[in-house]
């Protein structure tokens, strides 16, 4: 299932594109039966749509089902922020993290930027204790990972995502849970701008 998701990140399996089960079986070296039981996976997170007699395909989202998507993103991982311990030690794992993130050229490494990038994310979210918000958050993050691979290649974006990171770590090392969630709301939407602005281009191609 991994191998999937990471195509459908990357743009290797594209929003609307049919997923043609025996080619994609002698590609990921697999037998279809495990296969077509991590698509049905990716089709219960919403990954995947399927039909009778046509079989799965990649979701495909309008700009209305993005917006719908980060307000929930922005409820629960709010939820989620405010149940996480803070401080000096998680502050410093955070640091690492974006450190590794600033030395992945994005152009060239997509896969590697947006799992370093999940990481530090999800650093926190996975030290709340809250078990089945994790996982909600953690299914809308795949579901609207294509349309943040439009413009993550982009310098001027990369740059602010480094620098937006780095007010998070802040508000962590000071324990500060208030300014913790402003930041990450402000990061939320110029990430969540800019997915739709690229959906819009794409669509005009």
């Amino acid at each position: 299932m991994v191998e999937v998701r990471n195509m459908i990140l990357t743009g290797e399996l594209l929003p609307g594109e049919k997923v043609h089960q025996a080619d994609l079986a002698a590609q990921l070296s697999v037998s279809r039966i495990p296969l077509r039981e991590a698509l049905s996976r990716l089709q219960a997170e919403g990954v995947l749509t399927h039909r009778p007699n046509s079989g799965y395909q990649v979701s495909r989202f309008s700009s209305e089902d993005l917006t719908e998507l980060y307000l929930m993103r922005r409820l629960l991982e709010t939820e989620l922020l405010r149940s996480a311990p803070l401080g000096a030690q998680q502050a410093d794992r955070l640091q690492e993290i974006n450190e590794r993130l600033r030395k992945v050229d994005v152009a060239t490494d997509p896969e590697t930027y947006q799992a370093i990038n999940h990481e530090f994310h999800f650093h926190l979210f996975d030290a709340s204790p809250l078990r089945l918000v994790r996982e909600e958050v953690d299914r809308l993050w795949y579901r609207s990972g294509f349309y943040r691979s439009l413009y993550l290649h982009e310098a001027p974006t990369t740059l602010q995502v480094l620098h937006e990171h780095g007010l998070i770590i802040e508000a962590v090392r000071d324990e500060d849970i208030e300014e913790l969630i402003r930041v990450t709301d402000e990061h939320r939407k110029g990430t969540e701008r800019l997915a739709i602005e690229r959906l819009g281009r794409s669509r005009r191609r």
